[in-house]
């Protein structure tokens, strides 16, 4: 059995190693962009696809919207789309992950622009849903959360830090549209997944959170670069 001062060198040796490898949180889906998965949510996907510049799997960019006309954007939705049953997670998580998308998406979106609760003229709609929700193994996580520099020590039956099948992963397809008359101005379908972290090694969802967290810094780049006028 290890030590407590053995433990304690372990721990420190992770925490400085994480600070100098400046480990990203989060990252695409292993496998390549055009690999994304269409559950049904947006209806029609022959709009989008790879596009350059955009780091999401695939994106639609309306090349007649106006976008400098719109003053405010409408949260409509953020809901689960899971067509694999089996693979949903329980009533109580699938409540508390579409409230961390919602409420990422209101506060950051929030910094720039005008958040209303209902549609109207110069109203862009928005409505998003989580086609795949998966939290991390946390006791896993525990023992395997260390810095490269300990590669021996942190790979457990032969799988390596970044397995999948320890950290949180989410997928997403969402949409934006005009309030009123229903138009199409982008769409958007894009997976993520966690890396190994040690501030995120005892919470299920907190690279679910953190993957959240990116889609709405995103969203909000994407309509500060088109021109949507801000508050």
């Amino acid at each position: 059995m290890m030590s407590s001062n053995g433990k304690k060198m372990i721990a420190l040796l992770t925490l400085a190693g994480l600070v100098a490898s400046g480990c990203d949180i989060i990252k695409p889906t292993r496998g390549r962009r055009g690999d994304a998965e269409h559950t049904g949510f947006l209806g029609d996907y022959s709009q989008v696809s790879e596009q350059e510049g955009y780091a999401a799997q695939e994106v639609y960019i309306n090349p007649r919207a106006s976008w400098p006309k719109y003053h405010a954007v409408y949260i409509e939705s953020v809901s689960m789309w899971i067509v694999d049953e089996s693979k949903k997670p329980s009533v109580e998580d699938q409540q508390m992950i579409t409230d961390m998308l919602y409420t990422s998406m209101r506060a950051k979106l929030g910094e720039n622009f005008k958040v209303v609760d209902q549609p109207g003229a110069g109203v862009i709609k928005l409505r998003f849903a989580f086609t795949q929700a998966k939290g991390a193994m946390v006791a896993l996580n525990v023992v395997t959360t260390v810095v490269p520099q300990l590669r021996t020590v942190s790979t457990v039956g032969g799988l390596g830090t970044d397995t999948a099948v320890l950290v949180g992963a989410a997928a997403m397809e969402g949409e934006a549209r005009d309030s009123i008359t229903n138009e199409r101005l982008a769409a958007v379908v894009d997976a993520r997944a966690g890396t190994k972290g040690i501030t995120r090694a005892f919470s299920k969802w907190a690279d679910v959170q953190a993957i959240c967290d990116h889609w709405a810094e995103r969203t909000r780049v994407f309509f500060v670069k088109q021109g949507v006028r801000q508050k």
